[in-house]
């Protein structure tokens, strides 16, 4: 039978599920500045912004699932290296002739995306050659093609202070790292729903904070530190290791060693 500190464990798995997304007082901010920002259809190029870990693609994500029904909605993480392959993956439904020129290509997908409202979404937009990015400043240029552009912070602070994306209108949005509060409703929230509050009051603002000193705030990175800190938990009321029972600093700090966050 498995253990409820198992269980618990096992809900803080690294799994990408939206039902699971912990909405921050930045994440939904942002997600109510996306909304209405799409809704208006003024402005064609939004950068999405922030630290790897963060939740840039369950927000993503969210913003997929709102409008899939409403408008053609394209999402991708690929690492477009050509225009050429860029506009392939805009495309991808019709019948395309593979001899056909950058020049023609563009226009076809012009023809086609200019019947139809969309949203093109591509994720983890730094792997993106400069190259392809400022193709995809001049697709938008049209007015037929509509960006969500997500990308790690410092990149895309750089990429964005390049000349043609500064003289040009666009919308940038940064995702911030969850506070401590957060940290702890977040915690709350995941263990009650899963009918495991019994372990709610192992965590105050002190284990939270020496959490964050790992986490710094990053909600991938959190979610793994509350796994393995569980899962020695179980370890330790399994074998009668008294002292390892509780989320003390201890097992927050071997959590983080087995992590790899810091060297035993």
């Amino acid at each position: 039978m498995t253990s409820s500190l198992k269980q618990a464990s096992d809900i803080f798995n690294n799994t990408f599920d939206l039902s699971e997304y912990f909405e921050s007082v930045s994440a939904s901010t942002i997600k109510s500045n996306l909304i209405r920002t799409i809704d208006e259809n003024k402005t064609p190029l939004i950068f999405l912004l922030g630290e790897p870990g963060v939740g840039k693609t369950y927000m993503l994500n969210i913003i997929k699932e709102n409008y899939i029904l409403k408008k053609r909605v394209l999402f991708s993480s690929e690492p477009f290296s050509t225009p050429e392959s860029f506009l392939y993956f805009l495309l991808k439904n019709q019948s395309v002739d593979k001899n056909l020129s950058l020049s023609e290509l563009k226009d076809l997908a012009i023809r086609v995306y200019s019947q139809e409202d969309n949203i093109i979404i591509v994720d983890e937009a730094q792997l993106i050659s400069e190259k392809v990015l400022e193709f995809i400043r001049i697709l938008s240029d049209t007015g037929y093609f509509y960006f969500i552009i997500s990308m790690h912070k410092d990149e895309g602070h750089e990429i964005l202070n390049l000349q043609h994306f500064a003289s040009r209108t666009h919308l940038v949005l940064t995702l911030e790292k969850l506070t401590m509060n957060e940290i702890l409703n977040y915690i709350q929230g995941q263990l009650f729903r899963s009918s495991l509050g019994e372990y709610v009051e192992y965590f105050s603002m002190k284990e939270v904070r020496q959490i964050d000193v790992f986490a710094d705030g990053n909600f991938r990175q959190m979610k793994q530190m509350l796994k393995h800190i569980f899962s020695i938990m179980d370890y330790a009321s399994v074998n009668s290791k008294i002292g390892y029972t509780t989320p003390n600093r201890c097992v927050i700090t071997m959590a983080a060693i087995d992590l790899g966050i810091i060297d035993a």
